[in-house]
């Protein structure tokens, strides 16, 4: 993985907070280059919450979507088990969502996928030495992909890598 991306996102669960953001724009632009984004997220877990340290979009996003998105996402109690992000925190496990799946597990994370016109998402807790879950990375596509596919493998090394540093 790009040195770049690895010690920029490490600063940023580092001295990100419910109270403290962190925006590079360049750390935003890698992040989506790497992973194939159509969107993509960061949130640190505080206590029985999720707190959004990043938030990006490619170029071309609808932005009232990512508006509201960014918006409603600050904080996300761990109780929204239908979201990915939480899902993934709460089971210590990927979570991926499918567009196509509005009635599913991931219902809520369906929703949204289909209001950024996305296909799927894939959601990886980002653990820390112990295997506890420290933060969530998750990342929307346009193309429809599987979880064992190439470009979603990427997104779990890349969480593996950050949990490691």
């Amino acid at each position: 993985m790009n040195k770049q991306l690895l010690s920029g996102l490490s600063e940023v669960l580092d001295h990100s907070n419910s109270e403290n953001r962190i925006h590079d724009e360049q750390l935003n632009q890698l992040l989506i280059q790497q992973t194939g984004a159509w969107a993509v997220g960061i949130w640190n877990i505080e206590g029985d919450f999720l707190w959004q340290v990043l938030c990006a979009f490619e170029e071309g996003f609808p932005e009232t979507v990512a508006q509201e998105f960014q918006q409603q996402t600050v904080q996300v109690s761990l109780a929204h088990t239908q979201l990915g992000i939480v899902n993934a925190v709460v089971n210590s496990r990927p979570a991926l969502a499918l567009a196509a799946e509005p009635q599913g597990e991931l219902a809520k994370s369906a929703g949204w996928l289909n209001r950024f016109g996305a296909s799927c998402s894939l959601s990886c807790p980002i653990e820390d030495a112990s295997g506890n879950p420290q933060a969530v990375i998750a990342v929307s596509w346009k193309e429809l992909y599987k979880e064992n596919d190439a470009v979603p493998q990427k997104l779990l090394s890349i969480a593996k890598q950050v949990g490691e540093s």
